[in-house]
């Protein structure tokens, strides 16, 4: 990397403490989302002459910053509490005909299933959890023969979140397309860890991110895609005077109309400007901005390999399969417990999850070849 960039994130996280490679489970903020968060908390102490528009727009300035980081129009964006939400808009919004299916992964993140299962419940909808058996991931060629001819939505993690497998959305993206079916993509568990491309974005109609973990942001916050056929084919399910027209003249908010802002403004949650939250996810896009997430893809890989090339292969195991891997690696340990390791490692002050058993690393940009090494070295006991 350029050495303005290490300089600065050196500078953007000289406050952490521990050797973390645990952005998976919740990526922490760079240093200057507590000035921006400060600054905030003034405003909320102390509200006086805080100019409406000013306050409103907090939500829109941030919606075209996530756009230009995936590379779209910010008509496209919606805000949103969480993954689950943004699915939930598809399964409450979509008109569904009768014998029209949805089909996830089983095992997949329960943010890509219960939305499904709730709307099944009390919608009637198909929904169909396909196992994947002894495939590694879904693939174009297995979905070709395993989704149902009346598929309409196909919803699926792009990085897995128990043991880092990615699957190829532009393949997938590619067969949605020929058979008509609106492509649903969670990319909580690779976006900010890498890009999106423009070419993956072409066919992805609905993109769902928490921008709590990679995305360096605040818990509380996620942030949709929605292509134009998207947003065509799914009603927003919920009324909030925040997507309101009316919204945006306060001495209108009595005009009362079920009229939406245009594009994916309409899916808004309520509140979405909040104004200590969007101003720690703000501080996080502008860091990834500044790095650029092509230096970020290139940093972590080259770790994840250093680390592969390097780690203690007589005792553990690399579940994540070489030819899907990503920005998270999990290993299996064959000589200790896996809890019992946990907390060696906690001692060691190196912070990592145990998912299903495995131990989980995320590397992101904050690491270095040195953490690498200690880690390293810890794991050798």
């Amino acid at each position: 990397m350029k050495t303005e960039i290490v300089e600065l994130i050196k500078k953007e996280y000289h406050h952490l403490d521990s050797i973390f490679f645990n952005s998976a489970y919740f990526g922490p903020s760079p240093y200057r989302a507590k000035q921006k968060v400060s600054r905030a908390l003034q405003k909320e102490l102390d509200p006086s002459f805080y100019d409406y528009n000013t306050w409103m727009g907090i939500s829109e300035r941030i919606r075209v910053q996530l756009s230009r980081l995936i590379g779209c129009s910010a008509s496209n964006i919606t805000h949103q509490a969480s993954t689950s939400d943004i699915i939930s808009i598809v399964a409450n919004g979509y008109d569904f005909k009768e014998g029209d299916a949805v089909c996830a992964i089983n095992k997949d993140y329960p943010s890509n299933v219960l939305p499904w299962m709730l709307a099944k419940e009390r919608r009637g909808v198909d929904f169909q959890l396909l196992d994947l058996e002894e495939e590694v991931i879904p693939t174009r060629e297995w979905l070709e023969k395993k989704l149902p001819k009346n598929t309409k939505i196909f919803n699926v993690s792009h990085v897995t979140f128990d043991t880092g497998k990615k699957v190829d959305i532009l393949e997938i993206g590619k067969l949605c397309r020929e058979r008509d079916i609106l492509f649903v993509v969670d990319v909580t568990q690779s976006l900010g860890g890498r890009p999106i491309t423009k070419e993956e974005l072409e066919y992805i109609d609905v993109l769902a991110c928490s921008s709590y973990k990679w995305m360096l942001g605040p818990y509380g916050h996620a942030f949709g895609y929605f292509s134009q056929k998207a947003l065509d084919l799914v009603k927003h399910p919920r009324a909030n005077w925040i997507t309101s027209p009316n919204s945006k003249v306060v001495y209108n908010l009595l005009d009362y109309t079920t009229d939406t802002l245009p594009g994916a403004r309409k899916y808004d949650r309520g509140q979405a400007s909040n104004m200590l939250t969007m101003s720690c996810l703000e501080g996080g896009i502008e860091f990834l901005s500044e790095v650029g997430l092509e230096t970020i893809q290139q940093h972590n890989e080259e770790l994840r390999d250093y680390f592969l090339d390097n780690f203690p292969k007589s005792k553990y195991e690399v579940i994540t399969p070489k030819n899907n891997m990503a920005n998270i690696l999990c290993l299996k340990t064959n000589h200790n417990n896996p809890l019992t390791l946990e907390r060696e490692l906690k001692f060691r002050n190196v912070d990592v999850s145990i998912r299903q058993g495995n131990i989980r690393l995320s590397f992101h940009i904050f690491n270095t070849k040195d953490h690498i090494r200690e880690l390293i070295r810890a794991l050798d006991i």
